[in-house]
């Protein structure tokens, strides 16, 4: 587990060492997740081979802010979306 610290000025979050209030780390989402999930209803981004945002858990991030959610969905059923912003 680690604290994270983001460098807005490039979009990525930095791992600092393990501390006693750490969170799960980061993971890139693609556009490929975003349209799946159907934040494409919601949001214009390209289709480029870098991630577009980050999730921890269940919510999506974007310079460090917190911008959408993802609530319930299974195999077959998709998920719910609250959706903070309605730019990137």
């Amino acid at each position: 587990m680690y604290k994270i610290e983001w460098m807005k000025d490039k979009n990525i979050p930095r791992l600092n060492d393990f501390t006693d209030d750490s969170i799960l780390p980061p993971r890139p989402v693609y556009y490929e997740e975003l349209d799946l999930l159907g934040f494409n209803k919601y949001w214009n981004y390209p289709k480029s081979v870098e991630p577009l945002l980050w999730a921890i858990g269940r919510d999506y991030y974007f310079n460090g802010e917190r911008i959408g959610k993802t609530i319930g969905g299974d195999l077959y059923n998709a998920p719910k979306l609250e959706v903070y912003t309605k730019n990137l």
